[in-house]
């Protein structure tokens, strides 16, 4: 009768797969703000510096935690130097971390002049180079120049008497939007870009528009629409679809330029007809796929949503109305002292006001309000920049 072979003898049972598969799933819930524990664990062994530099872990890291987190916001701040035959004035750029990631490289670009940001992307004005703007990718380190067609230039400055008018009176504005098609906005780092372009007549009745794009490097035709107001140069534009807004000048208005049809459009904000009193409507960016709005009528914050049906009739709702008064020092909020919305980070639920104390966040997801000093300084206008980093791509950032 033949014998069976006997079983082949097992080795000791290997833990390190497990122990891998474990440490995976500990840095899925690492908070996306705080870039600096995943670059730490990067360096506490090969296996885990291995994980958290593969492209399926970052791709899983951006699904798990769906929205990019704010990691920082810029603002311009005018500077004048006292020379002996001339005052020189030029605009700096700076970041303010407010995560542990630092942006070592742009707190000396001269003459250069936030604008926009968004998809990861950062767009500056730069008049003092070849080219008139330039798009960054903060967590890549890649910088993209932009040449105006000339006839972007007819809407790009305000002319003066000397020779500085186009570093000091930019009189556009602008948008810049990942370019890709159906593209869930979690990891657009090197992918086509579009940046559009709007802006009005020396007269202020006419708007103009254009879009560039990275994947051609050309601007689309300038097209034109009767608009009985200034575009704003200095408030935020916003981005839904294919579709992107900023404000006018003097009033509560907004220009719609669809850059899929070529079509330009104006909107008009929303009124409480209640309350003589509300100030000017600022357009603040995109939460929940609808246009934000915010005012401040102290000691309240009042927000509303806007959302364009396919048809082109506009529905308003006012969203909320946050009492200021549990969340800002008293002081603020003291013989009528102007306190303005002057950012909002899209996704995290964060808006910045600018107070006479400095410049202040108010956490609109959190289930109560949470309010925070961020600065010192009085900014009219804060850029968040929104973006993942987890070490799967581009260069290893300065932390804090």
């Amino acid at each position: 009768m033949a014998m069976s072979a006997p079983p082949p003898r097992r080795g000791p049972l290997s833990v390190e797969p497990l122990f891998d598969d474990l440490m995976r799933e500990i840095f899925l819930r690492l908070p996306p703000h705080d870039p600096r524990g995943l670059v730490r664990a990067a360096v506490g062994c090969r296996s885990w510096r291995g994980i958290l530099s593969d492209a399926a872990f970052a791709r899983e890291y951006r699904r798990f935690h769906r929205a990019p987190p704010m990691l920082g916001f810029f603002y311009d701040q005018f500077h004048i130097e006292r020379r002996r035959a001339f005052d020189e004035r030029y605009w700096l750029p700076h970041f303010v971390s407010t995560a542990t990631f630092r942006l070592p490289a742009y707190e000396d670009r001269r003459d250069w002049r936030i604008l926009d940001s968004r998809h990861g992307l950062v767009l500056f004005y730069t008049p003092a180079m070849d080219a008139d703007f330039v798009v960054c990718d903060l967590v890549t380190g890649d910088e993209l120049e932009i040449h105006p067609d000339s006839d972007c230039e007819d809407i790009m400055w305000w002319e003066d008497d000397d020779d500085n008018y186009r570093f000091e009176n930019i009189r556009c504005n602008a948008a810049v939007l990942c370019g890709r098609d159906r593209c869930d906005h979690l990891n657009c780092h090197g992918g086509p870009f579009r940046v559009a372009l709007l802006g009005s007549d020396e007269y202020g009745q006419i708007a103009f528009a254009t879009v560039y794009s990275s994947e051609t490097r050309e601007w689309s035709d300038m097209i034109s629409a009767e608009n009985p107001n200034t575009i704003s140069n200095w408030g935020h534009s916003a981005v839904v679809g294919n579709k992107v807004y900023v404000p006018c000048l003097e009033d509560d208005s907004v220009v719609e330029y669809n850059m899929g049809e070529q079509k330009l459009s104006v909107i008009d904000a929303p009124f409480e007809e209640q309350d003589q009193n509300q100030p000017y409507i600022s357009l603040m960016g995109v939460e929940d796929g609808m246009l934000l709005f915010a005012s401040v009528v102290n000691p309240r914050l009042y927000l509303w949503s806007m959302e364009a049906s396919p048809r082109g009739t506009v529905g308003w709702a006012r969203r909320s109305v946050i009492e200021l008064e549990p969340l800002l020092p008293p002081p603020v909020l003291l013989n009528n002292s102007e306190v303005l919305a002057v950012g909002f980070a899209e996704g995290v639920g964060v808006i910045f006001l600018m107070t006479n104390d400095g410049l202040y966040t108010i956490d609109l997801n959190s289930g109560i309000p949470e309010s925070k000093k961020v600065h010192g300084r009085q900014i009219e206008k804060v850029v968040p920049y929104m973006s993942f980093y987890t070490g799967a791509r581009g260069q290893l950032l300065t932390l804090e």
